[in-house]
């Protein structure tokens, strides 16, 4: 009857050094910490980057270039 018993693979208890060394971050901890840094680190934004303005930079250019081609 040793045919259809199937072995099962041998299993230890083994947890590698550096892991008992460091303890895991909670997950509520680094997300408090991630808000804290995020909301004092926000950039200033130029206002040549804002969409509105390239938009309307990209406008000028094409009508410039329509004004300045018709010259030919």
């Amino acid at each position: 009857m040793n045919l259809f018993k199937q072995r099962k693979n041998k299993s230890f208890n083994y947890t590698p050094r550096h892991q008992k060394d460091q303890e895991q971050p909670k997950k509520e901890d680094l997300s408090s910490k991630w808000d804290e840094i995020r909301g004092t680190s926000k950039r200033k934004a130029s206002i040549f980057s804002s969409l509105p303005i390239m938009v309307l930079f990209l406008i000028a250019v094409l009508v410039l270039l329509y004004i300045l081609g018709s010259y030919q």
